[in-house]
């Protein structure tokens, strides 16, 4: 399924909204975006369908003052873990550590330059991030119908977190 992301940058705190393919709006993402991260997926309604939490350690801190993000993002879908990633150690590239039940899931680019997660070369989610656009980032993502759908729209918003947002 495809579905868009926009960040609003004029806002007190980061937020999100998802639109489906054709632009309608389906979910908001809000929450707290500093120190430990915690943010959530909700409907237009407010209710809570997914989340995402951080742990905040030692190499965490000392990599905020070098502007980097060693956080360790932790994805929830009814209070079960799908997916845990985090930046490798290496500065010097954008490698990450992921985690999840449904085996070895890999993050790499597509052939457009999209970021691409993959488990045993079956593409799982393909992130486009849209250049140039008004009024914040905005992402185009497709997702596998097979896969949680929210628990990738979330890995999104914290890859985005991890990649984009120097802290």
């Amino acid at each position: 399924m495809k579905y868009i992301i926009k960040q609003k940058l004029v806002a007190l705190k980061p937020t999100y909204e998802i639109l489906d393919g054709s632009g309608s709006p389906l979910y908001k993402v809000k929450g707290s975006f500093l120190g430990r991260e915690r943010f959530e997926i909700t409907d237009l309604e407010d209710q809570t369908l997914a989340k995402c939490e951080t742990n905040v350690n030692f190499l965490s801190i000392i990599g905020s003052f070098l502007r980097y993000n060693f956080k360790k993002y932790h994805i929830l879908v009814q209070e079960e873990k799908v997916v845990s990633m985090s930046r490798s150690l290496n500065i010097f590239s954008y490698k990450f550590n992921i985690e999840s039940p449904i085996g070895e899931v890999k993050l790499g680019y597509g052939m457009t330059g999209s970021h691409q997660f993959t488990l045993d070369d079956k593409i799982l989610c393909d992130i486009d991030k849209r250049k140039l656009t008004l009024g914040g980032d905005e992402y185009h993502i497709e997702i596998d119908d097979a896969q949680d759908q929210k628990a990738f729209l979330l890995t999104t918003i914290a890859l985005d977190r991890i990649y984009y947002t120097k802290r």
